[in-house]
C-alpha cells in the first residue's frame, strides 16, 4: 500500500511557478491562513477598541506612544480631528476643536514622541500642517508649534535628540535636521501662586510662565507653603510630603494643589519650576548660523529620484527613500560634516509608510520595477563582504535553484504601510478595484514564509503587545488578529496546496485522505479536491462536534488575541480540540490531485497533516481528456 504524509508547512504561499512545480506544504493560494510550520491556521479576525462611530469614513493615522512609566496611548486622525485613547472609558478623546484645520482635512498625519527632561511629548506634522506639541501627562492640551522662521511642515521623524522632516509642499525632495536639543531650560524660582488665610488648604492657578509665550511648557514643578512640600511625579500628578495631593498641567501651566494643613494665614504659597520653547534651539528649531555651529539645524538636497518618501537608520547611516532612488545621509558623530551620496538606481518606495527600520534591516515595498513590485530589505551582508545589500523578501525561498515566492504585480501600493510586530513584517496594500488598502502580507522573518490575508488598514501600531490598525473605511478603530470573526462576520478563507502527482507520473487512485488537526467546538471546514486541473469537488467536512474529534481533552492554542495582554478582551486561551478525520476518496483515476480548505462558521482551526494513505497505481498513461 502507497502512502503520502505531509507534516510540514514550511514555505507559506508560493505562486511564481506553477502549482505542480511548487512543494509540498505550500500553498499555491490562499487567504487568511497563517503558515505556522507544524500546521496552517485560520487568522484571527478583528475587534472594534474604542466607540463605535456609525458611517463611511476614514482614519488617516493611528500611533501608540509610550509614557516614561511604561504607559502606553494610542491617538488617531480623522478628518480634521485629532483624539486620543482612554483606556479607562474605552471611548475616543477629540484634543480641542477640528485642530488639524480645514487644510490637513482627511490628510495622513506624521505623530512623533519624544521624551526628555522637559517630560514626555508628542509632536504632530504634515506637509499640510498643524505643527502641534503634546504633554503626554495632559493629552487634551496643545500648543501650535509652527512658526515660519523657524521650522516647516511636513512628515517628521524624532531620533538622536533631533527632528527630521521632510515632505514640504514647497520642496519635495530636501530633507530637513533640526536643532539637536540643546535642553534651553528657564528656572523661575519662588513664584507666588496664593497666599493662605488660615483656612484654605486648596489653591488653583495658572503659573506665569504661560503668559510669556504660547509655545513654552513647564517640568519639574515643586510648590510650597514652606511647611508642605510637593514634588513633581512627572506624570501630571504633584505629591505633598505631608500628604497633600495635586495636579499640574505642563501644557498650560494650570496647577491644583491641597495641602494636608490648611495655610497659615498670610504665608505666601510659591512655586519653582523650568519651562522650556522647543522652538529655541530644540527640536522644533531648525535654523542654523553662516558658517552653520555644530548642533544647529541644516538641510541636504537630494534632487535626483522622485519624491522624497522616508528616512530610516541602519546601523550608523540614515538611508533616504525616493520614490525612484535611494540616497544615505551619514552624519559625523561630532555633527560638523556629512556625506551625502546616491545608494542606489531603483531602489524606492511608493509611499511614505512603505518602510519600516528594524534590529535586522530596513524593509520596504519597492515599486520601481512596476510589472515585478517586491519587498525588499536594506541589510548587511552577513555571509560575504558585509556589504550593505538590497535583498528580495518576496522571492526569497530557494526550491530547485530558484528563487520563488509571490507574485506582487497585480497589487498597487501608492498607500502602502509596513510594520514590524515581532517575528512578522506586515504590509497593507490595496487590489486594482478598490480606492482604499483592502489586502494585507504577513512576511514571518525567520521562516521567510508570505501569507495574504484581507484586512483593511489605512495605517497601523502596536498597542499592548496587540496590532491595532486604522480603518480605510470607517472612523474606527480595530484590534487584529483577535477573536474568530470579522466584527460578527465568518472569516472568509482558503488554503488550496500543490498539484501533486504523489510521486508517480501515471493514473492511480487515492482510497483514504486522513487530516489532523485542531478545531473549535463551533467550527467546521470543508474539504476540496480538485483532479488534473478540473473543478473543485467537496470530499469531505470537518466539524467541530464530530465524532473524530477529541473531547477530552482541551489543546492549547495561544490566546484569542495574538499578541495581547489584555487589550481589546483577549486575555481569555482559545477552546480548541484535536481531529482525526478519515475522509473515502471516490474519485476516478487521475495523474495530479489539490486539496482545498475552507472554515464556514466562527472559532479555531487548522490543519497539521494530510495523509493520502491508500494510493494504487494504475497505468502510466496521461487522463483521458487530454488523449
Amino acid at each position: 500500500m502507497n502512502k503520502i504524509i505531509l507534516r510540514d508547512f514550511i514555505f507559506g504561499t508560493i505562486d511564481t511557478i506553477e502549482d505542480r512545480s511548487i512543494p509540498r506544504g505550500a500553498s499555491s493560494k490562499s487567504s487568511n491562513f497563517l503558515t505556522c510550520v507544524d500546521k496552517i491556521e485560520l487568522r484571527r479576525g478583528y475587534h472594534l477598541l474604542g466607540n463605535e462611530i456609525a458611517g463611511s469614513g476614514k482614519i488617516t493615522t493611528v500611533k501608540v506612544v509610550k509614557k516614561s512609566d511604561g504607559t502606553e496611548i494610542p491617538f488617531r486622525t480623522r478628518k480634521k480631528k485629532l483624539e486620543y485613547y482612554d483606556s479607562a472609558t474605552d471611548t475616543w478623546i477629540e484634543i480641542g476643536t477640528n485642530v488639524l484645520g480645514t487644510a490637513a482635512d482627511g490628510e495622513e498625519i506624521s505623530i512623533q514622541e519624544y521624551h526628555s527632561l522637559a517630560g514626555d511629548q508628542i509632536f504632530v506634522n504634515s506637509p499640510k500642517g498643524p505643527y502641534l506639541k503634546i504633554m503626554m501627562a495632559n493629552p487634551g492640551s496643545y500648543a501650535d508649534m509652527y512658526d515660519a522662521t523657524k521650522n516647516y511642515k511636513g512628515r517628521i521623524l524624532i531620533k538622536q535628540s533631533r527632528t527630521f522632516l521632510w515632505g514640504r509642499d514647497k520642496d519635495k525632495n530636501g530633507i530637513y535636521l533640526s536643532y539637536i536639543d540643546k535642553q534651553n531650560y528657564t528656572t523661575v524660582t519662588a513664584e507666588v501662586v496664593g497666599t493662605g488665610n488660615g483656612t484654605q488648604k486648596t489653591f488653583t492657578g495658572t503659573l506665569a510662565f504661560k503668559a510669556g509665550g504660547a509655545k513654552r511648557t513647564c517640568f519639574g514643578i515643586s510648590i510650597t507653603d514652606g511647611v508642605e512640600i510637593f514634588t513633581d511625579n512627572y506624570d501630571g500628578t504633584l505629591t505633598g510630603d505631608k500628604g497633600g495631593t495635586g495636579t499640574i498641567n505642563y501644557m498650560s501651566g494650570a496647577f491644583s494643589v491641597t495641602f494636608n494643613t490648611a495655610v497659615v494665614d498670610t504665608v505666601n504659597v510659591t512655586a519653582t519650576y523650568q519651562w522650556e520653547d522647543s522652538t529655541n534651539n530644540g527640536i522644533c528649531d531648525f535654523t542654523y548660523s553662516t558658517p552653520r555651529v555644530a548642533a544647529e539645524g541644516c538641510s541636504f538636497r537630494q534632487d535626483e529620484g522622485g519624491n522624497f518618501m522616508h528616512v530610516a537608520s541602519y546601523k550608523d547611516v540614515e538611508y533616504c527613500f525616493h520614490e525612484k532612488k535611494t540616497w544615505t545621509l551619514t552624519l559625523t558623530s561630532d555633527d560638523t560634516n556629512a556625506t551625502n551620496l546616491i545608494y542606489r538606481e531603483k531602489v524606492g518606495i511608493p509611499n511614505w509608510r512603505a518602510a519600516v527600520a528594524t534590529a535586522e534591516g530596513i524593509f520596504i515595498i519597492d515599486n520601481t520595477d512596476q510589472k515585478d513590485p517586491q519587498g525588499k530589505v536594506v541589510t548587511i551582508d552577513i555571509e560575504g563582504t558585509g556589504e550593505i545589500l538590497t535583498l528580495s523578501i518576496s522571492k526569497a525561498i530557494r526550491y530547485q535553484n530558484k528563487s520563488v515566492g509571490i507574485d506582487l504585480s497585480p497589487y498597487l501600493f501608492d498607500k502602502a504601510v509596513i510594520k514590524e510586530w515581532g517575528e512578522y513584517i506586515l504590509c497593507a496594500f490595496r487590489t486594482t478595484i478598490s480606492s482604499e488598502n483592502n489586502k494585507f502580507l504577513i512576511y514571518h522573518k525567520r521562516q521567510k514564509t508570505i501569507d495574504i490575508a484581507d484586512y483593511y488598514v489605512s495605517d497601523m501600531d502596536i498597542y499592548g503587545g496587540t496590532l491595532i490598525a486604522a480603518d480605510p473605511f470607517t472612523d474606527n478603530v480595530y484590534t487584529l488578529f483577535s477573536g474568530f470573526d470579522d466584527d460578527e462576520s465568518i472569516i472568509s478563507n482558503y488554503w488550496e496546496g500543490n498539484r501533486d502527482n504523489l510521486d508517480f507520473s501515471g493514473l492511480k487512485k487515492d482510497k483514504k485522505l486522513i487530516i489532523e488537526g485542531e478545531i473549535g467546538p463551533d467550527q467546521s471546514a470543508k474539504v476540496y479536491a480538485s483532479i488534473d486541473n478540473g473543478a473543485y469537488v467537496e470530499v469531505g467536512t470537518i466539524a467541530g462536534n464530530g465524532d473524530y474529534v477529541d473531547k477530552g481533552q482541551l489543546v492549547s492554542v495561544g490566546r484569542v488575541t495574538i499578541g495581547s495582554k489584555e487589550v481589546g478582551g483577549g486575555g481569555e486561551e482559545v477552546t480548541a480540540y484535536h481531529y482525526e478525520r478519515e475522509i473515502d476518496l471516490a474519485l476516478d483515476k487521475f495523474e495530479t490531485i489539490k486539496l482545498k480548505f475552507e472554515a464556514t462558521a466562527l472559532g479555531y482551526f487548522s490543519v497539521s497533516e494530510t495523509r493520502y494513505w491508500d494510493i494504487r497505481l494504475k497505468s502510466v498513461k496521461i487522463p483521458k481528456k487530454y488523449r
